[in-house]
């Protein structure tokens, strides 16, 4: 008869250990690898529309600038609030408070990347000019 006294109990532990340590390491990988593919799902656009009366005492010009400022601030806000977002839209539209009349004055396009690498609405905006006939700006 053999006299197994001498062999420690762990031995036949430390496989299993590694076993499961193994099992733990593959599991923590394909957890992070999931959660990389599902964050670059989610990524979305963002859509904001923004109204803003006419002062007919402005002229197109005063108003398409106040149009840049406030497209600047809401696309600066949406990409700062929500980090999933990849890409925003933000549309003006003048609205003359006067008469039942509304025309989108700008249209400001920009992914994350873009915006990042040049926060200017001059560059990323469409302009609309036919507005001013539109809303009745002199």
């Amino acid at each position: 008869m053999k006299n197994n006294s001498h062999v420690s109990p762990i031995f036949p532990l430390a496989g299993r250990l590694r076993r499961f340590t193994n099992y733990l390491m593959l599991s923590a990988i394909a957890s992070l690898s999931t959660m990389a593919i599902a964050s670059s799902a989610v990524a979305e656009r963002r859509e904001v529309d923004i109204r803003m009366l006419v002062n007919q005492d402005e002229g197109f010009a005063v108003m398409t600038r106040k149009a840049e400022i406030l497209a600047r601030s809401a696309a600066q806000r949406t990409f700062d609030r929500e980090v999933l977002v990849s890409d925003v839209s933000v549309k003006i539209t003048a609205q003359n408070p006067y008469q039942d009349q509304a025309a989108i004055i700008l249209q400001l396009i920009v992914s994350r990347s873009e915006w990042a690498s040049r926060p200017d609405p001059k560059v990323w905006a469409t302009y609309f000019p036919m507005a001013k006939k539109l809303i009745g700006i002199k």
